[in-house]
C-alpha cells in the first residue's frame, strides 16, 4: 500500500503526529525530559494511525469484494468486457479487475499507480461530473468512463477504460494534416521601388525573398511568388503550429534587414488561413491579410475557427506620401452620398476632440455636395463639450441628440462612422443597422470585431488622427466652398490631440493637413485652450502620478475617483508619466461604474499598448489605447493588467 494511501485514510490522525514531532524537535532546546516524552507520544500516535489506515484500508476492500459479490464478479476474473478499475476520491485504486491488469498496466506495479498516472489532471469530482473523459498511459490512449460506487465506508468510483488509440492518432492526424494557406506581402514594396535604383531594390527584393526561403527550409510547405514583394505559402497545420510556436520569426528578421550594412526599413504583412478545405483556407488567408494590413502591418494574423492570432505588431509604420487614396476616397464618398436624402455622422462613445472634430469635418463634406447632415452628440457623456459650444456660437447648427438621430435614420440615410471600427463603440450603435449605407473612417489598428460589411471603408492606422484623414478627404475633394474657421479649429484640435502636440504618429503628411487647416483659419490660441485644465483637475492628475509604481519600465497609477472630467484627467495622468525617465508605458487605472474598470494606455512607441489593451478587450493605437473590463475593483483590475503585460513581453 502507498503511504498516501495509508494517509487518506485519516489524515487528521497523521497531522497530529507531525505536529508531535515538531514539537519534540523546538522542545529540545528547552528540556530534553519534555522532548523524550512528546517524541514517545509521536511514536505511538503514529504507531495507532498506521494500524487504524490498515484497518480502515482493509474494511474498504471488504466493502468493494462485497459489491464484487453483488456483482456476481471478483478481481480475479473477467466478468467485465471492458478494463475496470476502481478508486477514492485521492485516487488510490482500491479495486481493478483482470482486463485491467493484463491489457493495460501488464508489468507495472500496481500498488505503485495511482489513477492521477491516467488523468492529466486527476480530480474526482471533476470527473465523475463529466462522466467521459480522455485518459491514457504509456502508449495507450483511452476514453473513460467514470461510474459512482455506492458504499458505506467511502466515496468510490469505478473508470471503464476504451482503447481507442487508433481512433485518437487517426483524429490527430487528420487535425495535423489540414491545409493552411499564407500570404506574405512586403508592405513597403513601392517606397522600396521608388527609393532604389532597379539594381539595388533587385537586390533588396532578392535578400527579403532569401530570408522567406531560408525560415521555411525545414518545413515541407510550398512556396511560391506571385508578385512584386508578394508570396504564397500552402502547408499542413503541423507546420503552421510550429511556425506559430516560433512567433514568426521572420517579422524579425525582414525588420532588420541590411543592403551593404544600410536598413532598408522593410516590413512585412502575412495573413493565414486554416480551415478544412484550400478554398476556404485561401478566404480566411486573404480576409487575415487584410486585417494584418489594417492593423498597421508589420505583422502576422492567423485566421482559424476560433478566431484571429496575431504575432508583431511592434513598429509603426510609414506614411505613404501617395495621393491618390484621399482623392478617389472622397469621389467615392460624395458619389455614394448622393444617392440618399441624408448624412448622419457619428463616432464613439465618450467622444473626444478627434470624434467631434472629423464628425464636424464630414458634416461639412455632406453639406458641400447638397445633403442634410448631422452630427451625433451625447451631450452627457462627450468629453468635448467645450469644443460643441464653441462651435454652436459660431453658428454650427449640425448636432442632434442620439435619440433624434435614431429617429431620422432610415433606408435612405448614409451613415458615417469616424475614429472607430467597431460598432459596440458607437454612441449609438443602433444606426449602424438602420442606416441604408455606411461609410467607415478611422486611423486605428483594425480589431477582430471591425464593421467589415460597410460600401466604403478607409481605415489606415498610418494616419495619426480621423481628423487628419478627413482635413485630407475636403483638401483632395472638388469641393468650392471655403471651410468655415470654426470647423478648421476643430479639426486641428484632434490632430493636437491625438499626436500630443506633434511629438507621437506624426509624418509629412500630418503636418501638411495641419497647414491646410491653419491656411483655412484654423486658430491655434483656441486649440490650446480646449486642452487647459483647472487647478482641481491638475490636483487630481498629480496625485494620480504621485501614486503611481514603476514595473519593469510600465508605470501604473490608479484612482478611486469620479465624475464628468475623470477620463480627461486619467488621460492626461497617462500622458504626463511618459514624461518621466525611464517609463515605456504607463496605464491609469479608474472605477467608471458597478464592477466595471476603465484602463488608459499609453507609450511613447517603443511598447505597442493596443496589443496589451486588446488582450483585455480592448484596443486603439500602438501608443494609444484603452480597454474596460468588468473585476471587483481597482486591485483586480491591476492584476488582470499586470497578466496581460506579462502575456504581451512573452509573445514578442
Amino acid at each position: 500500500m502507498k503511504l498516501k494511501a495509508l494517509i487518506y485514510q485519516n489524515p487528521f490522525g497523521f497531522v497530529t503526529a507531525l505536529v508531535l514531532l515538531v514539537s519534540a524537535a523546538v522542545s529540545c532546546f528547552f528540556s530534553f525530559k519534555i522532548a523524550v516524552a512528546l517524541f514517545i507520544s509521536f511514536v505511538t500516535v503514529l504507531i495507532i494511525q498506521v494500524i487504524c489506515s490498515v484497518l480502515s484500508f482493509g474494511s474498504l476492500s471488504k466493502s468493494v469484494a462485497q459489491i464484487n459479490n453483488n456483482l456476481g464478479t471478483d478481481a480475479g476474473d473477467n466478468g467485465f468486457p471492458l478494463p475496470a478499475v476502481m478508486c477514492d476520491r485521492f485516487g488510490n485504486i482500491v479495486w481493478y479487475n483482470t482486463r485491467f491488469s493484463e491489457d493495460i498496466v501488464e508489468s507495472y506495479d500496481i500498488k505503485k499507480l495511482s489513477m492521477a498516472d491516467f488523468f492529466e489532471d486527476f480530480s474526482f469530482s471533476r470527473l465523475l461530473e463529466e462522466r467521459v473523459s480522455d485518459a491514457s498511459f504509456a502508449q495507450q490512449r483511452f476514453t473513460s468512463f467514470a461510474m459512482p460506487v455506492k458504499s458505506a465506508k467511502k466515496e468510490l468510483v469505478c473508470f471503464f477504460l476504451f482503447d481507442d488509440t487508433h481512433l485518437k492518432d487517426l483524429a490527430e492526424e487528420y487535425s495535423f494534416s489540414r491545409p493552411f494557406v499564407m500570404f506574405t506581402l512586403v508592405d513597403n514594396i513601392e517606397r522600396l521601388s521608388r527609393n532604389l535604383t532597379d539594381s539595388k531594390f533587385a537586390h533588396v527584393c532578392g535578400g527579403i525573398e532569401s530570408l522567406i526561403e531560408d525560415w521555411l527550409k525545414d518545413e515541407p510547405v510550398i512556396l511560391k511568388k506571385i508578385g512584386s514583394g508578394s508570396y504564397l505559402v500552402i502547408g499542413e497545420k503541423r507546420n503552421l503550429d510550429k511556425l506559430c510556436a516560433g512567433k514568426f520569426t521572420i517579422l524579425n528578421r525582414v525588420r532588420s534587414y541590411k543592403y551593404n550594412g544600410t536598413p532598408v526599413d522593410a516590413t512585412l504583412s502575412i495573413g493565414v488561413g486554416s480551415g478544412k478545405t484550400f478554398s476556404e483556407c485561401e478566404a480566411k488567408a486573404r480576409k487575415a491579410l487584410d486585417m494584418s494590413l489594417g492593423r498597421g502591418g508589420d505583422q502576422a494574423a492567423v485566421l482559424t475557427d476560433e478566431g484571429y492570432i496575431y504575432f508583431g505588431g511592434v513598429s509603426s509604420r510609414t506614411n505613404d506620401n501617395n495621393r491618390v487614396s484621399p482623392r478617389q476616397t472622397a469621389a467615392n464618398i460624395a458619389t455614394l452620398i448622393k444617392q440618399y436624402s441624408r448624412v448622419i455622422v457619428v463616432g464613439h462613445k465618450y467622444s473626444d476632440y478627434d470624434a467631434v472634430g472629423s464628425a464636424m469635418g464630414m458634416h461639412f463634406f455632406a453639406k458641400s455636395n447638397g445633403l442634410p447632415s448631422y452630427v451625433v452628440l451625447d451631450t452627457k457623456t462627450t468629453l468635448a463639450s467645450q469644443l460643441a459650444d464653441i462651435s454652436e456660437a459660431e453658428g454650427f447648427d449640425g448636432f442632434i441628440s442620439p435619440s433624434k438621430a435614431i429617429d431620422i435614420c432610415d433606408d435612405d440615410t448614409v451613415v458615417v462612422v469616424v475614429d472607430t471600427h467597431r460598432q459596440s463603440l458607437l454612441d449609438v450603435p443602433e444606426l449602424y443597422d438602420l442606416a441604408g449605407a455606411v461609410v467607415l473612417i478611422d486611423h486605428h489598428r483594425l480589431s477582430d470585431d471591425y464593421m467589415d460589411d460597410v460600401l466604403i471603408s478607409y481605415c489606415s492606422p498610418t494616419f495619426s488622427s480621423a481628423c487628419e484623414m478627413v482635413a485630407e478627404l475636403i483638401e483632395y475633394s472638388t469641393i468650392q466652398e471655403n471651410l468655415p474657421q470654426f470647423i478648421a479649429t476643430a479639426l486641428l484640435s484632434g490632430i493636437v490631440l491625438d499626436t500630443k502636440d506633434y511629438v507621437l504618429r506624426t509624418s509629412q503628411r500630418t503636418f501638411e493637413a495641419a497647414g491646410f487647416l491653419r491656411d483655412n483659419g484654423a486658430n491655434t490660441v483656441a486649440v490650446k485652450k480646449l486642452f487647459a485644465i483647472d487647478a482641481n483637475m491638475a490636483g487630481m492628475k498629480n496625485d494620480i502620478i504621485s501614486g503611481s509604481e514603476i514595473h519593469n519600465g510600465y508605470m501604473i497609477g490608479s484612482t478611486q475617483l469620479d465624475g464628468r472630467y475623470l477620463r480627461i484627467v486619467t488621460s492626461s495622468a497617462a500622458d504626463d508619466m511618459l514624461n518621466i525617465d525611464g517609463v515605456k508605458a504607463s496605464f491609469v487605472i479608474s472605477k467608471i461604474g458597478v464592477n466595471k474598470i476603465q484602463i488608459s494606455a499609453r507609450s511613447l512607441g517603443e511598447e505597442n499598448v493596443q496589443l496589451i489593451m486588446e488582450i483585455l478587450g480592448g484596443g486603439g493605437h500602438n501608443t494609444m489605447a484603452a480597454a474596460q473590463v468588468k473585476c471587483s475593483g481597482i486591485e483586480a483590475a491591476k492584476k488582470l493588467l499586470l497578466d496581460a503585460i506579462d502575456q504581451y513581453n512573452s509573445n514578442k
